[in-house]
């Protein structure tokens, strides 16, 4: 550890309540329950000082053996240019075999560090916001039927998830669920789940995510069931190839206020996708 005096070691439960500290240092609204979830789903590392206080993080998501999101890195301000980004990050990629592509979505002032940590650009989301969510005037019909989460979809969403996002999150999603303030199915006319959609109440938005849809005016009902009710603020990040449904959030009132890039290490491209992730679940979890 060179050129300071503090511990980087794993984090647990009981340093939830000081990783919400450091989040809220930076400006970002880490919870409980996210906190909670992120450590269920992987592994969280940290710097703490002598006195025990944690001043870095950042959190490793291993998805089976072809795929892991690094995220949640916050440096606390007092405690930066001390290289401790970097050598927690380490620490996460460390963590998993080398044969398994590690992918994050990156912040401005992070991706130069990702960068050199060998990390490279290889596609895109876009993060939108919403403050007054807008009905649509005319709802196309479908069909398909939408239903309430039950456990007994629990093998089915895990199923369309992994063709949708490249990798088996069985674990993730399992502890996702729980965490959901609501969470739909979509089922065809055979009864085949052919779409999900979460939502989570955070401390400032409701989190709209994942969504997965055999197309985007299906993914467009999902996020009018999971919008209509709440008061919150509305957050979903989209992969960038899905534009009409972007164009779709356009008239729902949202609008586009970043595109982070989705980087990555120990590959070339991410796990081939059948182009039906319509909403990420979050940025630390890819």
């Amino acid at each position: 550890m060179a050129g300071h005096n503090l511990l980087l070691d794993e984090l647990y439960e009981k340093d939830i309540q000081q990783l919400i500290r450091l989040s809220e240092s930076v400006g970002w609204d880490y919870d409980e329950s996210e906190i909670r979830t992120i450590m269920i789903s992987g592994l969280v590392y940290g710097h703490k000082t002598m006195a025990g206080e944690i001043v870095s993080c950042a959190a490793i998501i291993p998805y089976g053996d072809n795929l892991a999101s690094l995220g949640m890195v916050i440096v606390h301000p007092n405690y930066r240019r001390l290289g401790l980004g970097k050598e927690v990050t380490i620490r996460c990629i460390q963590s998993v075999p080398r044969s398994v592509p590690i992918m994050l979505i990156a912040t401005p002032e992070g991706k130069p560090m990702y960068e050199r940590l060998g990390f490279k650009s290889v596609d895109s989301i876009q993060k939108y916001l919403c403050d007054s969510y807008h009905p649509p005037r005319n709802t196309d019909v479908i069909d398909y039927s939408f239903a309430p989460y039950h456990p007994s979809h629990l093998p089915g969403i895990i199923k369309l998830d992994q063709s949708a996002c490249g990798a088996n999150r069985k674990k993730f999603l399992s502890v996702r669920v729980q965490q959901a303030k609501q969470a739909i199915t979509v089922q065809n006319r055979e009864g085949d789940i052919v779409g999900y959609a979460f939502s989570i109440q955070g401390t400032v938005n409701l989190i709209i995510g994942p969504v997965v849809a055999p197309n985007y005016k299906v993914a467009s009902h999902l996020l009018h069931k999971l919008a209509i009710a709440n008061e919150s603020r509305l957050r979903i990040d989209i992969p960038k190839e899905q534009g009409e449904f972007g164009s779709i959030l356009v008239e729902r009132g949202f609008q586009m206020v970043s595109s982070p890039p989705i980087m990555l290490l120990n590959g070339d491209d991410l796990p081939a996708r059948d182009r039906t992730l319509f909403g990420i679940a979050a940025q630390v979890f890819g």
